[in-house]
């Protein structure tokens, strides 16, 4: 199945924003709400590739041993 669209994550950490800054809301604060996204999803981004580079690592390991 082809993935057509894609559904908008602005808002996703709104929670997580207001708990992490104490601040009272993402609208009056947008600018900074969106330099906390971005950060949240370079983080996960960075994860996700360390965990696949070290997968990569422990298949390449299991291959040398064929």
């Amino acid at each position: 199945m082809v993935f057509i669209g894609s559904r908008s994550r602005l808002f996703e950490f709104r929670e997580d924003f207001i708990k992490d800054t104490g601040l009272p809301n993402v609208e009056d604060n947008l600018q900074l709400y969106m330099q906390y996204v971005t950060a949240r999803f370079s983080d996960q981004n960075h994860k996700l590739l360390v965990d696949l580079l070290n997968e990569m690592r422990e298949l390449q390991k299991n291959v040398k041993k064929l």
